[in-house]
C-alpha cells in the first residue's frame, strides 16, 4: 500500500470516527436527532472528503 492510499485512509478513518462520536452525541439529546444536526453531519461529511483530498494533494506533491 503506497504512502498516498496510507495516509487518505487515516484521514477517511479519522472523519468516520468523528462522524459516529458526533451521531451518538446527537441521539443522547433530550430532542433527538433534529434536521439542523442532519445538516451538520452532512457538512462533516464534505468536510472528511475536502481534508482527504488536500491530504492526497500533499502527499503526492511532496512525495
Amino acid at each position: 500500500m503506497s504512502l498516498l492510499m496510507k495516509s487518505v485512509l487515516i484521514t477517511a478513518g479519522l472523519g468516520l470516527l468523528f462522524m459516529l462520536y458526533e451521531w451518538s452525541l446527537m441521539r443522547k439529546k433530550k430532542g433527538g436527532v433534529t434536521a439542523t444536526d442532519r445538516k451538520n453531519l452532512r457538512d462533516l461529511v464534505f468536510f472528511t472528503a475536502g481534508a482527504c483530498a488536500l491530504v492526497a494533494f500533499a502527499v503526492a506533491t511532496l512525495t
